[in-house]
């Protein structure tokens, strides 16, 4: 879906798309193909035409930044698609002020937790590593909490958070509350548990319990292993219109 999103080129909503698509623009290959003249007006458009010529060259060269920029919000679960074996499924903890305390990574395959005072920084090669980071109201919470703590990250990504077209799609409320909306279950241990949980296990962690440790780690790892199937329920839904 993404090389065929018009969506970002000025003058061009979900409508017009629709329309252009019906007429056979169906993605950029098919519009760059032929002479700009052949365009319609709003594609021969001098800016939407170098947006579509710089499309194509950053899609090819991996520099996913460039569409983090210019997708509108609404349109970024269309990079999931082509980019799902390069994707990661993020969530932090914090101490309950904005400094992180666990940063939980999942890639579909395994989870890696990166804990302050141990490897917190290991984890910002898995983030540079990805195409796509997912998250659940990232764009709120823990997006900018990341940005601050890893300043120097070149956060080559495109960010879906989850939370937006899941509203579109008509489900609200907290992570916790669309889990079980969807039928997505958690373990008898964690099920539970809220973020102000995870700031007490943590403080149980620095005086010395192991089991809060593992809780708290057994919790955010539910948090980013649940982002999968979010994810999938998400684009599944979009591609038939959302």
């Amino acid at each position: 879906m993404l090389t065929k999103t018009l969506l970002h080129l000025p003058g061009v909503g979900e409508a017009t798309e629709q329309k252009l698509w019906a007429a056979g623009w169906q993605d950029w290959d098919c519009c760059l193909a032929v002479p700009t003249t052949e365009l319609p007006r709003l594609l021969r458009d001098p800016v939407n035409y170098e947006l579509l010529v710089a499309s194509r060259e950053h899609y090819g060269a991996g520099r996913w930044h460039f569409f983090e920029q210019h997708l509108p919000a609404a349109a970024k679960w269309r990079a999931f698609g082509p980019l799902r074996a390069q994707t990661i499924y993020v969530d932090i903890e914090t101490d309950g002020t904005d400094a992180i305390t666990v940063l939980g990574i999942y890639d579909g395959h395994r989870y890696d937790a990166y804990v302050a005072d141990e490897n917190l920084e290991a984890g910002l090669e898995r983030l540079e590593s990805a195409a796509v980071v997912v998250t659940y109201n990232g764009t709120g919470f823990d997006l900018p909490i990341i940005r601050a703590h890893f300043p120097h990250n070149l956060f080559n990504h495109i960010h879906i958070d989850c939370m937006w077209p899941l509203r579109k799609l008509g489900y609200r409320g907290g992570l916790k509350s669309i889990e079980k909306q969807l039928g997505l279950m958690r373990s008898e241990a964690t099920q539970t548990l809220s973020g102000w949980d995870a700031v007490w296990l943590w403080r149980e962690h620095l005086n010395g319990s192991r089991e809060a440790r593992a809780r708290l780690l057994a919790y955010n790892e539910e948090d980013v292993r649940n982002l999968e199937p979010l994810m999938e329920f998400v684009y599944t839904r979009c591609v038939r219109g959302c």
